[in-house]
């Protein structure tokens, strides 16, 4: 007679459903907490923190320059660019940054859409005290924004620069 109820060691059961969900939940918020992590060093590195190329050039934090400088100033004195050739190339520099702030113009609704989205998919799997801190701590790196930047975002690249003859 044979015992057709008896478990082998290979058909072991699986665990119950209840953990397996539980894993998952744990799953998806290591991942999302690491998608913050790197997107919030993304954005720290380029938009919040002044450029190291600022300090490099005698800007030091917070410190605000007269004038903006040519981009062909910012390219190295060996190459003892004519004034014709300095003047093509931030002309040239100029439309490119035009360009870019066209792109971003255009592409921003999207970024800022994305980052709703995941602010309120991160908002959803948080506890309503998790939620709270999360807020405070998003207020203040706003306020910090603000404070730092009260105008506005910085205005990256292009601009108006004079145009002094070159030494």
């Amino acid at each position: 007679m044979t015992d057709t109820t008896r478990i082998d060691a290979d058909e072991a059961p699986l665990a119950p459903p209840a953990r397996t969900t539980r894993l998952l939940a744990v799953g998806v918020l290591v991942v999302v907490a690491l998608a913050g992590v790197i997107g919030g060093v993304a954005l720290d590195r380029t938009v919040l923190r002044p450029h190291t190329w600022a300090a490099r050039n005698g800007a030091m934090r917070g410190e605000r320059r007269a004038a903006p400088r040519r981009p062909s100033a910012m390219l190295p004195a060996e190459l003892k660019l004519s004034e014709a050739q300095a003047v093509r190339i931030d002309t040239l520099i100029e439309r490119q940054m035009r360009g870019f702030r066209d792109i971003r113009q255009s592409t921003q609704p999207r970024i800022d859409s994305l980052m709703a989205q995941t602010h309120r998919s991160m908002d959803s799997l948080l506890t309503p005290a998790q939620r709270v801190l999360l807020d405070s701590s998003r207020a203040r790196r706003e306020a910090e924004f603000k404070k730092r930047y009260p105008n506005g975002a910085p205005m990256r690249g292009g601009g108006d620069w004079p145009r002094a003859p070159r030494p």
